[in-house]
C-alpha cells in the first residue's frame, strides 16, 4: 500500500522531473479544461452543473472514470453536491445522499485536516475509509483532493475507477492539487455569484410580495369602502389566495367561508375538534398575538389530522374575537398566505367592529321606538309612519311578551340578555328578529301575529319553550303574554296590564312559567287591593272541605268543570269518563262544600280560588 500527501509530493516532483514536452502537454490540458470551466462558470445558472464539470475535467486529466464532489456547509459538514461517471453519466442524485467526514471516515477527515491530497492505493486493506461506503461504490483505489480557498477547505473531490485498480503517479497527485486550487477559485466565484443571484431573486421576490400586498390592500380597502359584507370580504380573500378561507368566532363556529369553485366544496373545511385539542395545536393557537399573529396548525401532516390550516387571530378592541383560516387544499401554503391572512384579519376585525357598532345603533333606535310605543309618548300616526324603518308592521296585530328576570348572572349584561331573548324568539317563531326593550328586571318583546287573528293557542307553548331554552343563561321567573294589540293606542294599556300581572305573580312568589293577561280575569281586580294573605285564606277555606275528604279525584274534576265553564259533556270529554260519572262527582262536591258547583256564583268563586292557589304554588 502507498499513500501520498502534499508534503511527500513536492520532493518527488523535484527528484523526478518529467520531460519538458510532457509537462507542457499536461499544462495545455489543464488550460483547455479551465477554458471550458470558465465558460461554464460564466453561463451556468446552477452550482451543481459547475461542480459536475469540475469533477469530470479532473477525471479526464487523470485518466479515471468517476468522481464525486462535496461542499462545506455553514454547520461545517461536507455534503454531496455533484457527481460524474463515464459509464453512468450524471450521478449527482446518488452523491447528494452522501456525507464526507462522518464517523468512521478517517480518509475524508485527513483530507480536510491536512488541506492536502490523500491517496489510497488499496482501499480494501486501508483502515481509514468508511468501509460500507467503499463497498457500496465498489472502490479499489481513490484520490481525495481538497478545494482550498483562503486557507480553508470549502470542498472535496474524490476520483476513482469503478471496480478497477489505478496507479496514480506523483505527477497525477501534484496535478490534481494544482487543478483543485484553481478550481477552488472558480468555485468560490461561482458561489459568490450564486449568492448574489439568490439575493437578487430575494429582492425581486420581496418586490413582488410588496406589489402583491399593495394589490391586496387596495382590493380589500375598496371592497370595504363599497360596503362589502363580511361574506364578500371572505370570498375576496379566497380568490386572492386561491385556497379555501374560513372565518371563525372565538368558539370556532363558522361565521363565513369561501372556496375556489374548482374545488367543488359543499361544506367549510374546518379545523376539526380533535386537531384543536392536540397539545401542540392548543399551544400554538394560545400563543397567537400581535407579535405572532399567524401560524400553521398542525405544523406537519399525519394520518388522521386532515389538512394544514394557516390560522390568524382576530383582535377587536383589544379582545380576541375569532380566527381567519386559510386551508392548504390544491396548493401548498406560502409565505404570502400568512401576509394575506394577517391583512385580511385586520380588515375583517374592522368590518366586524363596524357592523357591531351599526347593529348597536340600530338596536338602540329600535329600542327607543318601542319604548315610545309602550309609554304613549309619540303621536299614533307618527308611530305608524316610522314603524317600517325598524322592521315593525303596525298594521298587523301584535302581543307583548314580558320576560321577568331574576338576579342576572354576572357574565350576562343587560344588552346581551336582551339579544339572547331576541335570538331565541326569532328561532322559535320562525320570524325575523322581533323588537325588544330592556327594562329594570325585565325584557319586553313585540311578537307579530297573523292578520286579524287572536292569540294562537300554540303561542303559550312557544314562549314556554323559549323560557326553558334560555334558563341555562338567564334567570327568567315568569313570562306574561298580553292581550292582542291592533292599534298603537292598545300597546300602553297592554304594557300596564303586563306590569300588573307580574306584580301579582311576585306577590304570590309565583315562578311557574307562562301566564296570559286575560286568564286571571276577575282575580286581577280582587288582588289589586294588595290583600294577598286574605285571598289565599279565602281560597283554602273555599275548597278546604273537599280537600279533607278527597284523594284528588273530586278536586281535579271540579277544576276541569270550571275550565269547561260548567259544561258536563265537555268535562267528561276532557277527563275521558262518562257524563254520569261527572254528575255523580258533582253531587259529592255539592254535598261536601254545601253549595252547587254549577251555579254562576260558585263557578266564579271556584275559578278565583283555583287561580289564587295556582299562583301561591298550592
Amino acid at each position: 500500500m502507498r499513500e501520498t500527501t502534499a508534503s511527500a509530493v513536492a520532493p518527488r516532483l523535484r527528484a523526478v522531473q518529467p520531460p519538458r514536452s510532457a509537462a507542457s502537454h499536461r499544462e495545455r490540458e489543464v488550460i483547455a479544461a479551465f477554458s471550458e470551466i470558465t465558460t461554464e462558470a460564466i453561463t451556468t445558472t446552477r452550482l451543481e452543473d459547475l461542480l459536475g464539470l469540475l469533477g469530470k475535467q479532473l477525471c479526464h486529466l487523470l485518466g479515471v472514470t468517476r468522481c464525486s464532489v462535496y461542499l462545506r456547509h455553514e454547520d461545517d459538514r461536507f455534503r454531496g453536491a455533484a457527481g460524474y461517471c463515464e459509464h453512468e453519466g450524471d450521478i449527482s442524485a446518488a452523491v447528494q445522499t452522501q456525507e464526507a467526514g462522518i464517523r468512521g471516515d478517517r480518509f475524508s477527515r485527513e483530507v480536510i485536516e491536512t488541506a492536502a491530497p490523500v491517496l489510497i492505493d488499496d482501499v480494501r486493506r486501508d483502515p481509514r475509509p468508511h468501509r460500507r461506503t467503499m463497498e457500496h461504490w465498489r472502490v479499489r483505489a481513490m484520490l481525495g483532493v481538497p478545494l482550498v480557498f483562503d486557507g480553508k477547505v470549502i470542498g472535496l473531490i474524490f476520483v476513482d475507477n469503478v471496480e478497477q485498480e489505478h496507479v496514480y503517479t506523483d505527477e497525477d497527485v501534484a496535478l490534481a492539487e494544482l487543478f483543485a486550487r484553481l478550481g477552488a477559485l472558480f468555485l468560490r466565484q461561482a458561489m459568490l455569484n450564486a449568492h448574489l443571484k439568490r439575493k437578487a431573486a430575494e429582492v425581486v421576490r420581496q418586490k413582488n410580495m410588496l406589489a402583491h400586498l399593495a394589490d391586496v390592500h387596495q382590493k380589500l380597502t375598496n371592497a370595504v369602502l363599497d360596503g362589502a359584507s363580511i361574506q364578500t370580504v371572505v370570498t375576496l380573500l379566497g380568490e386572492l389566495s386561491a385556497k379555501p378561507v374560513v372565518l371563525y368566532n372565538e368558539d370556532f363556529q363558522v361565521l363565513a367561508w369561501s372556496a375556489p369553485p374548482g374545488l367543488k366544496m359543499t361544506e367549510p373545511p374546518v379545523l376539526a375538534p380533535r386537531v384543536r385539542e392536540l397539545p401542540s395545536v392548543r399551544r400554538t393557537l394560545a400563543g397567537l398575538s400581535a407579535s405572532c399573529p399567524s401560524a400553521v396548525v398542525p405544523r406537519t401532516l399525519a394520518v388522521g389530522l386532515g389538512r394544514r390550516h394557516l390560522m390568524c387571530r382576530l383582535v377587536i378592541e383589544g379582545q380576541p374575537s375569532g380566527y381567519v383560516g386559510i386551508v392548504e387544499v390544491g396548493r401548498s401554503l406560502e409565505h404570502r398566505d400568512s401576509k394575506l391572512a394577517e391583512h385580511g384579519a385586520t380588515v375583517l376585525s374592522l368590518q366586524i367592529l363596524s357592523e357591531r357598532r351599526q347593529a348597536e345603533a340600530e338596536g338602540q333606535a329600535r329600542e327607543d321606538y318601542l319604548s315610545d310605543l309602550l309609554h304613549n309618548t309619540r303621536d299614533a300616526e307618527q308611530l305608524v309612519r316610522r314603524s317600517p324603518q325598524f322592521g315593525i308592521d303596525l298594521t298587523r296585530p301584535h302581543v307583548l311578551v314580558r320576560f321577568s328576570l331574576g338576579k342576572a348572572d354576572g357574565h350576562v349584561s343587560v344588552s346581551a340578555g336582551r339579544r339572547l331573548v331576541i335570538q331565541q324568539l326569532a328561532a322559535a317563531l320562525g320570524e325575523s328578529d322581533p323588537a325588544a326593550v330592556s327594562l329594570p328586571g325585565a325584557v319586553i318583546a313585540l311578537v307579530p301575529l297573523a292578520r286579524d287573528a287572536a292569540v294562537p293557542e300554540s303561542l303559550r307553548d312557544t314562549i314556554s319553550g323559549v323560557r326553558e331554552a334560555l334558563s341555562p343563561v338567564l334567570n327568567i321567573h315568569t313570562a306574561v303574554i298580553s292581550a292582542v294589540c291592533r292599534a298603537p293606542e292598545d300597546f300602553p294599556m297592554a304594557h300596564k296590564e303586563l306590569r300588573e300581572v307580574e306584580e301579582l305573580a311576585r306577590s304570590f312568589d309565583w315562578a311557574g312559567g307562562v301566564l296570559t293577561a286575560d286568564e286571571l280575569g276577575l282575580f286581577r281586580v280582587v288582588a289589586a287591593s294588595g290583600r294577598v294573605k286574605e285571598a289565599v285564606h279565602f281560597a283554602h277555606g273555599f275548597i278546604g272541605p273537599l280537600r279533607a275528604e278527597d284523594d284528588g279525584t273530586l278536586l281535579s274534576t271540579w277544576r276541569a268543570f270550571v275550565r269547561a265553564e260548567g259544561k258536563v259533556q265537555a268535562t267528561a270529554t276532557e277527563l275521558g269518563v262518562h257524563e254520569n260519572t261527572i254528575r255523580y262527582r258533582l253531587g259529592k262536591i255539592r254535598k261536601l262544600v254545601q253549595r252547587d258547583p254549577a251555579t254562576l256564583d260558585c263557578l266564579l268563586q271556584a275559578r278565583l280560588a283555583f287561580q289564587i292557589l295556582d299562583l301561591a304554588g298550592w
